[in-house]
């Protein structure tokens, strides 16, 4: 299918814009991770940790991710709460922004539109919440619009995570 005929190609200045945004998050967010493994092991005095593990995938998630996230996943539980729930909170909400933005950036506008579609519907079949009425039909994002709401959700719940787990995994260890 030659250019002009109108095929299913998306591909716009926007797309390099959002694939730099996340690329450039996700290159932060690694090089910050590997500064903190690197400086927790140095404070515990565990080097030779970091510099076996930090050579393969696995290393990173059993010996650092894993491994340091326990405090945090136990900041809120049945069993009461500790000086890390704060940032237990954070993370878990940070993980459902993120998710989000993953949804929108990948199941761009159509998903969504169906799902607002379907709660308005619901909502006018609904006796008590029929009596505040849709004014306007939903309409689906554009793409650009779509991929600029994944962007922003990504780009907040990532800074949400990331902070939390750095934060409450050093303050769990040495505070």
């Amino acid at each position: 299918m030659a250019r002009d005929e109108g095929g299913t190609c998306d591909i716009s200045a926007w797309d390099a814009f959002y694939l730099a945004v996340f690329w450039m998050l996700n290159t932060i967010g690694w090089v910050a991770f590997y500064w903190h493994w690197k400086h927790i092991t140095l404070w515990q005095g565990n080097v030779s940790q970091f510099n076996e593990s930090s050579t393969y995938l696995m290393g990173w998630l059993r010996d650092y991710l894993w491994l340091n996230s326990s405090q945090l996943i136990n900041g809120y539980n049945p069993f009461g709460m500790n000086s890390l729930s704060v940032w237990a909170w954070m993370f878990l909400f940070g993980h459902l922004v993120w998710a989000t933005g993953f949804m929108f950036l990948i199941s761009w506008r159509g998903y969504w539109q169906e799902l607002i579609e379907t709660l308005a519907w619901a909502h006018e079949r609904t006796p008590l919440a029929n009596l505040i009425r849709w004014r306007d039909k939903p309409v689906a994002l554009s793409i650009v619009q779509a991929r600029l709401v994944g962007l922003a959700h990504f780009s907040v719940g990532y800074i949400f995570t990331y902070a939390a787990f750095l934060i409450a995994s050093t303050s769990g260890k040495f505070g």
